[in-house]
């Protein structure tokens, strides 16, 4: 009898579970909103839950602080990224058309892209899939131009990392006005430029 008992209290059932899964995309949906509209610094759990509609509790058994809240949103955001357009260039001469996709992934899931982008920024964190894609590409660089320094190549590298990062496509878009089609055509333009001229032979 005992066991029964042990057995049912651990049964987890699946819509249980797809509720559950349910209610914690609609908090982070929720803060991806709310931080879109500029609220990164001043909101609470208990505005969060006010918004979503549902109980502070409830949001409290998901993500007791603001700061999981901000967590979770970084890992489901580069999870998504990562899925949708894994970064995996060959050679510096794929990273334009790599950049292209990546774009496609930002206008379909802007808001949460933009939220993600200005967390990243406010709170100054650096997620491991950001140190990773910063990492093949510095060696890349390093790889096709043996003809510049190793300070140089850094720089080289830098640029490309942000001209490739979500920052530079919310950027381009809300400063300065530019369309997804302007935005791609923008940044392929500039990555092109920028790797056909580090990559002519050194004599040249």
């Amino acid at each position: 009898m005992s066991e029964t008992k042990s057995n049912s209290r651990s049964y987890t059932s699946p819509l249980r579970r797809n509720q559950k899964e349910n209610t914690r995309d609609l908090i982070l949906d929720t803060v991806a909103e709310m931080i879109s509209e500029g609220r990164i610094l001043d909101f609470s759990v208990k505005d969060v839950a006010v918004r979503a509609g549902i109980s502070y509790g409830t949001v409290y058994r998901h993500f007791p602080t603001r700061e999981s809240i901000l967590e979770a949103l970084y890992e489901v955001a580069s999870e998504i990224m990562a899925q949708s357009s894994p970064f995996t260039p060959q050679s510096l001469d794929d990273i334009p058309a790599m950049v292209g996709k990546n774009l496609e992934v930002f206008e379909e899931r802007a808001t949460l892209v933009q939220a993600f982008t200005v967390a990243l920024l406010v709170n100054n964190v650096q997620p491991n899939s950001r140190h990773q894609r910063d990492q093949k590409i510095q060696e890349m660089v390093m790889e096709s131009t043996p003809h510049l320094s190793s300070g140089a190549a850094r720089q080289v590298a830098a640029i490309i990392s942000h001209l490739c990062s979500s920052l530079t496509w919310a950027t381009l878009k809300q400063r300065y006005g530019l369309n997804s089609e302007e935005t791609a055509e923008a940044l392929n333009w500039a990555l092109q430029t920028l790797i056909q001229d580090i990559t002519r032979h050194e004599e040249d």
